[in-house]
């Protein structure tokens, strides 16, 4: 049984705490708290000189970290000081080269791949400390959107959460995150705000996405003109994309959290847009930053008493709809902007209804009240080719766009009359449960949303007007004519 230890909160505050989840402290604080048990445990007592790197190996203390088992992995001989074999490493890197390098297209697998192999227990050097933390971070965060197989590592079972605390423990010994700011530094906080995320640890991933933008924008990374005083690395590539890729997704995490973005400058494209040094596989990247550009001036709140105009609304969508995707590409981040651009329209939707902007007579589609029926066919028809393996990568962040889409289209099907669809006609129901279908693999990762959504789904089939009952009797005669294959299942044209 794992000792019982103080939470974060306590520990800072110097109080009791009753180890229980959450402690006493934190649920009867006046303020809400969150409870974590985040921070690495400490030996109690007067505090030893800090062991070298190389002493470091040869330690017997557990190390409990983010909620698992206090017990050390230990490997003397192939891998990390006393943590993670090389082999298992490597086996995750080519994971993320197979399935996550289009999502996040700065790391370069092979140099990674010729690093690992060259790792030696006993080197103190801080680089080498903190490439340790950056490899640690990219693993915990491949493991945990793949949703990887915990992997038998010899003595113990690797999952995401060995790689977590791992992550934080070197960063803690050696002091990665205090005054070493390098572009392993940033992106080990982009890794590490990914992996929290999947967690729906709201708290951390937002501190560590916004410790990343802090970071690069000590290093000038979120300027072109001085990315040149930035040290090369082997390690690294597509380094004018880092910056946008923290930026958008600070951007999209504070819209999902109803939050305010850290860095509120608009982010310029133009001369990323035109860099030949950057590979096909990171144009994705690209085009959702240009969704966000388009969106930016309405999503940050700089004046949170504003009222947005219907012209301002219309124009956004117009700029939203106009951004050219790739369409020759089946990759996660070009399914990606697919679901952003959906779900950006679903927002400007919601916001028209909030301000009274809507209208059934409207000859703007924004305006409409079936507009997140038009929402939810453009979106099956963007993700006609994609499989479930290509939407995995995407991780929770895809999921709740998705989500928000399905559970708007589903409340518009129960506020809305469906006698504007002839029998002939696909309508909201219809895509609504084709969306649901196409969302089922993605749910069974998240028990919450598809309890939610499935309640939805049962709500709108109990509740909205049977469609078959409305139709003209000789449409229903017709309807008996057509043959079904329940196998196959039925093939929208949209």
């Amino acid at each position: 049984m794992p000792p019982k230890r103080a939470c974060d909160n306590c520990i800072s505050r110097k109080v009791r705490c009753s180890g229980a989840t959450p402690c006493e402290t934190c649920s009867d604080a006046a303020k809400p708290v969150t409870c974590t048990y985040l921070r690495p445990a400490r030996k109690r007592g007067p505090k030893a000189r800090r062991l070298r790197r190389g002493h470091l190996a040869d330690s017997k203390e557990p190390s409990p970290g983010l909620g698992g088992s206090p017990e050390r992995i230990s490997d003397k001989s192939n891998g990390l000081p006393g943590q993670i074999s090389r082999s298992v490493l490597a086996l995750i890197v080519r994971h993320y080269r197979q399935s996550s390098y289009s999502v996040w297209p700065v790391i370069n697998a092979h140099g990674f791949l010729r690093e690992i192999n060259d790792i030696e227990p006993e080197n103190s050097d801080p680089q080498a400390a903190m490439f340790d933390c950056l490899v640690t971070s990219l693993c915990a965060a491949t493991m945990a959107q793949l949703h990887l197989a915990p992997i038998w590592d010899g003595k113990v079972l690797v999952d995401s959460s060995v790689m977590g605390r791992t992550c934080l423990r070197l960063r803690d010994d050696y002091n990665c995150d205090r005054g070493n700011i390098g572009i392993c530094s940033v992106l080990t906080s982009f890794f590490l705000h990914v992996y929290h995320a999947k967690l729906n640890q709201r708290t951390a991933a937002m501190l560590y996405i916004q410790e990343a933008i802090a970071g690069a924008r000590v290093l000038g990374l979120d300027r072109i003109s001085r990315l040149h005083n930035v040290p090369e690395s082997h390690l690294i590539v597509n380094k004018e994309l880092i910056f946008p890729l923290l930026w958008v997704t600070e951007r999209g995490y504070a819209l999902h959290l109803n939050a305010s973005p850290l860095y509120t400058e608009p982010l310029s494209l133009p001369e990323i847009t035109v860099s030949s040094t950057i590979d096909a596989q990171a144009h994705g990247l690209l085009d959702l930053a240009r969704l966000f550009v388009a969106f930016d001036h309405i999503s940050v709140h700089r004046q949170p008493h504003a009222i947005t105009s219907a012209p301002c609304l219309t124009d956004t969508e117009a700029k939203l709809s106009s951004v050219c995707l790739a369409e020759d590409q089946i990759s996660a981040r070009t399914a990606d902007c697919h679901i952003t651009r959906e779900w950006m329209r679903t927002i400007l939707w919601q916001k028209a209804l909030a301000l009274g902007f809507l209208s059934s007579s409207s000859y703007t589609a924004l305006m409409n009240f079936g507009f997140p029926g038009q929402i939810g066919r453009d979106l099956l028809r963007s993700l006609r080719c994609f499989t479930a393996a290509d939407l995995l990568p995407l991780g929770r962040d895809q999921l709740l766009k998705c989500f928000e889409i399905a559970s708007t289209l589903a409340d518009t099907i129960l506020l809305t009359s469906s006698t504007t669809y002839s029998g002939c006609e696909y309508g909201p129901q219809d895509f609504l449960h084709a969306l649901y279908q196409k969302l089922l693999p993605s749910l069974e990762q998240d028990t919450v949303l598809q309890h939610n959504l499935r309640s939805k789904m049962a709500e709108v089939l109990i509740t909205a007007p049977a469609r078959l009952l409305i139709r003209e009797p000789n449409g229903m005669e017709e309807e008996e004519s057509r043959e079904y294959s329940a196998t196959a299942g039925t093939e929208f044209t949209v």
